[in-house]
């Protein structure tokens, strides 16, 4: 009789997990990962309201001052900005980084960023919406309702010009960046909505303001002030009873020719004295008659022709890159570039007729370099030693005085240049010459800088390597790693074969 062996329960095993278990089992893992995501979205909900940053390299960037965290919380509408550059110039990456600290510190700050270069649409309507110059590149541009200001690359540095100046290097270092404090002045200018008025002399046959086609007309330059700095252009005369508006924020003198009556001057003083602001530009041959007044105010006007060997080009124009430790040329460094004039007079610092508080403060601006000269008005216009000047030869001053005489309109201030082609139509294209005219014009408004903003400074490292290390380094990078990828992968292969 043959046996029927009992089926072995080991050749089939029950199954592990029932259809309930599995269901059970993935509504958990289910949950569960709904959780995980619940939690990671409430944590990210958290911290865009709750956060710190902290900072992880020893390079650090400063947290925004106290005066501009006010600006930005004082914000009821949305301000947005934008980065009108070229992500290859220097200063692209620190300007980004400071937007984006002000981004974070107010929801209505809204950043955009524009590369005209790949950009050239785009690039065009910003520049139609802003009402912006043609040939405008490398700013920042903050517009709050209908209303913008322009900042532009040249404000945003201060550079380290001493070595430059004592004749030791000719390497200018940038030693800070001052984003922080022209970006908070453009928003602060813009939530007042304070108008500025500027006033441009007429009737002694100045630069011809109303054109910007003609080489030596004022049209680019009113159009600076007007579009990038807020200035309301007027025209002005001061014949007769004529006297500066109460409310000129700035007083242009452009080139006159023809001298100015005794009244008109008397005005002109009357004006500075109680807190004026004025740009006076004075070329050669220009009969203004404004030497006494100068003079008053601790500027020598020179009765000659500025050279310099080392700034010569083509015997036609002059470049002079030798800056005063001064507000308005501070952020010029060696890529500046120099300032291109026609044919400059000298304007020297001399001692002022006040004293203490109330004596005028000048300081150069721009100078040329020990071998300038100032030769004096002949007809042969050559140098002589018994009666012209050789040596750094001033052709730009800044001046400044917080006396009490001038306490109710504030601190008089005026920058005299020995010069007014520059910042004609043509020879303002020259980037040093533009913002030259927009440091100048910044500095005269009070708009420069802001207290307790202080300037980031810029760190710089020095990698130094001889040639035989550099060669080490090219091996290594040129035949070590790759070789050890290499030999890493074939070992992989070898084993594998195994």
């Amino acid at each position: 009789m043959e046996m029927t062996p009992m089926p072995d329960d080991s050749d089939n095993p029950p199954p592990s997990f029932s259809a309930a278990r599995k269901f059970g089992t993935g509504f958990g893992v289910l949950v569960g990962v709904a959780a995980l995501v619940a939690i990671v979205a409430m944590a990210n909900f958290l911290a865009t309201r709750h956060f710190r940053r902290v900072p992880l390299s020893e390079d650090r960037v400063p947290p925004l001052a106290p005066v501009t965290l006010q600006v930005l919380g004082a914000l009821t509408n949305d301000l947005h900005v934008t980065l009108f550059f070229d992500p290859d110039e220097t200063l692209y990456a620190p300007i980004l980084q400071a937007l984006r600290q002000y981004a974070a510190a107010s929801p209505r700050v809204k950043i955009s960023t524009v590369n005209y270069l790949t950009e050239p649409a785009e690039a065009e309507r910003v520049k139609l919406a802003h009402r912006l110059p043609p040939n405008t590149k490398d700013v920042v541009i903050f517009a709050l309702g209908e209303r913008s200001r322009i900042v532009r690359q040249g404000e945003l540095s201060e550079f380290d010009t001493s070595q430059l100046l004592a004749g030791k290097s000719q390497a200018v270092r940038r030693k800070s960046f001052t984003g922080e404090s022209f970006f908070t002045s453009a928003i602060i200018t813009l939530m007042e909505n304070r108008r500025l008025h500027a006033y441009y002399l007429r009737g002694h046959k100045e630069h011809d303001p109303t054109t910007a086609v003609t080489p030596t007309g004022y049209g680019k330059f009113i159009e600076l002030i007007q579009r990038g700095y807020g200035l309301t252009p007027f025209e002005l005369t001061l014949g007769g009873t004529n006297e500066v508006p109460a409310d000129c924020s700035l007083l242009v003198v452009a080139g006159p020719f023809t001298p100015l009556h005794a009244d008109e001057v008397n005005q002109f003083n009357n004006y500075l004295s109680r807190g004026g602001r004025a740009l006076v530009l004075l070329p050669q041959n220009s009969n203004a008659g404004l030497e006494l007044l100068l003079r008053a105010w601790g500027v020598e006007l020179g009765d000659d022709l500025v050279t310099d060997a080392q700034g010569a080009r083509d015997g036609s124009y002059l470049i002079l890159s030798h800056y005063g430790d001064h507000e308005i040329t501070r952020p010029f460094g060696n890529t500046q570039g120099g300032l291109v004039f026609a044919a400059p007079r000298s304007v020297t610092p001399r001692a002022p007729t006040g004293q203490g508080s109330d004596a005028p403060q000048v300081k150069p601006l721009v100078a040329t370099s020990p071998a300038g000269k100032a030769i004096g008005r002949r007809a042969n216009r050559q140098f002589d030693p018994r009666e012209d000047r050789a040596g750094t030869i001033p052709v730009a001053v800044a001046v400044e005085r917080g006396g009490l005489r001038s306490i109710e309109g504030g601190s008089t201030r005026m920058v005299v240049v020995g010069e007014s082609f520059f910042l004609g139509n043509t020879m303002m294209e020259n980037a040093a010459n533009r913002d030259f005219a927009a440091n100048a014009v910044n500095w005269l408004v009070d708009r420069p800088r802001l207290v307790g903003v202080a300037p980031r400074p810029v760190t710089e490292y020095l990698f130094n390597m001889s040639d035989a290390q550099m060669r080490s380094v090219q091996w290594i990078l040129l035949v070590g790693v790759p070789g050890a990828i290499l030999g890493f992968g074939l070992l992989v292969w070898f084993r594998r074969q195994m």
